[in-house]
């Protein structure tokens, strides 16, 4: 059986399964196709790793990385 591939308007709150896939190991993917808001909402949160406010980021030499204490 091919997949079924099905873009759906506005999802209701059960999608319905075909009887051909009942009682069968399926994969069921999910994907919202309206990216433009789900990255305006990700926009208005903020996160600490989002917004560091650093003056000056330091990287130690390999040797000093590596130097035994």
């Amino acid at each position: 059986m091919p997949p079924i591939r099905r873009i759906l308007e506005d999802v209701p709150d059960a999608i319905p399964v075909p009887e051909e896939l009942r009682h069968r190991r399926v994969e069921y993917i999910l994907r919202p196709l309206d990216e433009d808001a789900d990255k305006a909402k990700m926009d208005t949160v903020s996160s600490d790793y989002e917004h560091s406010c650093v003056d000056q980021i330091e990287i130690p030499s390999r040797e000093e990385r590596n130097a035994r204490r």
